[in-house]
């Protein structure tokens, strides 16, 4: 059995190398994971803020 944390290492490789098919939806999915973290921590403290206020 492969150990799990080599594909994230595999992906990381094969986004990195930019030759395979995957390579923009693999870019493409980790910069909407980014924005989606991101707007969820905003969106968080605003609402952190406005119930405090």
């Amino acid at each position: 059995m492969a150990d799990p944390t080599d594909k994230p290492k595999e992906l990381a490789g094969e986004a990195g190398r930019g030759r395979s098919a995957r390579t923009p939806a693999l870019a493409i999915s980790g910069v909407a994971l980014a924005v989606i973290a991101l707007f969820l921590a905003v969106g968080g403290i605003a609402f952190a803020v406005y119930l405090l206020a």
